[in-house]
């Protein structure tokens, strides 16, 4: 028995004498409905004190690993510093001064560890993958985003699920689909080059243009349906979903939602912004359905298609043998509709940042791409209709062609490094676990830093927080560990779309540098804030400069 159970076990014996000793010896008269509710009131005051400072301060098992001091403001623990910092600050400084794995508080003085030692990191993807979960609470909330899809599976369940789902994100699967990612990608330069008009060079928030490449390449890649979100864009045939998601993905929680932290009932407010957020989760769970519930009405049809969605409609219930109903296909698709989009779109808008900063790359880059892709034929009938391709004959690079390019690998690489689309995530013990020496009971929140190795001096070197893409062509780059370079995290949880998103990441780069050239807007430095994924706040702004292809 622990210390601490054997301390609450007295408490809680004390606590029962007591209770005997006032029923025998306290007057009668002394128990009115005041002085009850008084006493009940006291009492709850003194269990939250015990609790949550007492207890979980200096005698829950998390108090033994060294960590930051908590927050003045009582029973915020460690957030309001954690809110109000970028995503990394704090983390990098933690395991700096305390070690790889940390002490830390949430709401109500919850404790909670923070895991950065990379053995241990393997430890967790790998061995015990399965005793680290996703928390009930967090799972409400993502849900609405994401659907309960691979994201949100566990145990036997995820296992079960990323074995049928991996045939569609193979290497040879990626390249087939690969002709289809260049057709956003075309209506995004058309429009560019529109709204730089003359060649002039133009403000323009390239996040949010990228955005909607990235969700039509889901749409035609993982779905086979057309959204046409670039195209569209800022009419009256604008995309629901991409309105939808632009809601979904704020990244600037309103005080009613970080407050909803400590007090969980205050998210299910009537506020506005929880009724835009509440509609803009229904409006994508509809169109989701109606994409599956079409694709099962022509089965036949859709089953000779190469796609995620083919691929998932063919595949049996892991319980009862059946199909899959629409709502499991739905939920699929939702996670890969949110998930897919939204973390390539998040690392093209921070590499076009960076490189917008290092013209010097950005141009050694464009002389790489621009033998390949000047020669695309923009005016092919696959750029211009609304409906799906049948055709892909316009001069287009092979997929092979495009990864083996050296420094668009280095850049790719180089971007996650820097500027990791998910730099944290967050898990929770199934069990009573020992980690790294010390007991970590079970329900304990376990935060994951995965930019803290990504940005340590002791693995990159002293220009850590350079942009150097021309690090990777030699050690200590070219010898790290996946432990150590997680940006797609690693074993069993690791991204399962990462082949997909790093194709899509080379050709959406590639032809925007072939027919655009990117500087910074004088002034002007995006935050950073993570829901989900790390976006710029509240957008990413640059100078655009159209480039003359000659054909």
């Amino acid at each position: 028995m622990h210390l601490t159970d054997t301390i609450f076990m007295h408490l809680q014996g004390a606590r029962e004498w007591l209770q005997g000793y006032v029923i025998l010896h306290t007057d009668s008269s002394l128990f009115t409905r005041k002085n009850i509710a008084m006493a009940a009131v006291s009492s709850a005051v003194g269990y939250a004190v015990a609790r949550c400072i007492i207890y979980n301060l200096y005698f829950h098992p998390v108090a033994k690993i060294p960590g930051p001091p908590i927050d003045w403001i009582p029973f915020l623990g460690n957030l309001r510093e954690s809110y109000l910092a970028e995503p990394g600050v704090l983390e990098k400084r933690w395991a700096k001064k305390y070690g790889g794995i940390v002490s830390l508080y949430g709401s109500w003085n919850t404790p909670m560890i923070m895991v950065a030692d990379p053995q241990l990191l393997k430890h967790i993807y790998t061995h015990r993958v399965y005793d680290f979960t996703k928390h009930p609470g967090d799972v409400f909330i993502l849900e609405k985003v994401l659907g309960r899809g691979l994201l949100l599976a566990e145990g036997e369940l995820h296992r079960h699920q990323r074995k049928w789902l991996t045939p569609a994100f193979t290497a040879q699967a990626t390249r087939e689909l690969s002709p289809l990612f260049y057709i956003p990608s075309v209506h995004l330069i058309a429009k560019w080059r529109q709204e730089c008009q003359e060649g002039t060079t133009t403000t323009l928030d390239i996040s949010h243009g990228i955005t909607l490449v990235t969700l039509d390449v889901i749409g035609l890649g993982a779905f086979g349906t057309p959204f046409n979100s670039v195209k569209y864009d800022g009419t009256d045939m604008e995309n629901e979903l991409s309105t939808s998601y632009r809601i979904l993905f704020d990244p600037n929680p309103s005080l009613v939602q970080f407050l909803s932290i400590l007090v969980p009932v205050l998210r299910f407010l009537p506020t506005a912004q929880h009724r835009r957020f509440a509609k803009a989760g229904r409006t994508v769970t509809k169109k989701t359905m109606e994409i599956v519930t079409q694709a099962m009405a022509n089965k036949e049809e859709t089953r000779h298609k190469k796609n995620l969605l083919a691929l998932m409609i063919e595949q049996k219930d892991m319980y009862t043998g059946g199909e899959l109903s629409a709502v499991d296909l739905k939920n699929q698709c939702m996670t890969f509709l949110a998930a897919g989009h939204e973390t390539t779109s998040s690392a093209l808008s921070w590499c076009l940042w960076l490189l917008a900063q290092h013209q010097d790359i950005q141009d050694a880059l464009r002389d790489e791409v621009k033998p390949i892709f000047e020669s695309i034929n923009l005016d092919h009938a696959m750029f211009q209709s609304d409906d799906m391709p049948e055709q892909f004959d316009a001069n287009l690079p092979a997929a092979d062609t495009v990864n083996q390019l050296p420094l668009l690998n280095n850049v790719f690489k180089e971007t996650l490094r820097l500027t990791p689309t998910v730099p944290n995530t967050m898990r929770y013990t199934a069990k009573d676990i020992e980690l790294g020496g010390y007991h970590i009971p079970k329900n304990t929140a376990v935060l994951l830093p995965i930019i803290v190795n990504l940005h340590d001096p002791e693995l990159w070197g002293d220009d850590v927080d350079e942009f150097k893409p021309e690090r990777w062509d030699s050690p200590p780059a070219s010898n790290v560990s996946p432990y150590e370079y997680a940006p797609f995290i690693a074993g069993a949880r690791q991204c399962i779309g990462h082949r997909f998103a790093q194709l899509e990441f080379k050709i959406v780069l590639g032809l925007l540098l072939t027919h655009f050239q990117f500087f910074e807007e004088p002034g002007y430095r995006p935050s950073k804030r993570q829901f989900i994924t790390m976006r710029p706040n509240p957008n990413l702004l640059l100078r655009v400069k159209p480039i003359k292809i000659n054909k």
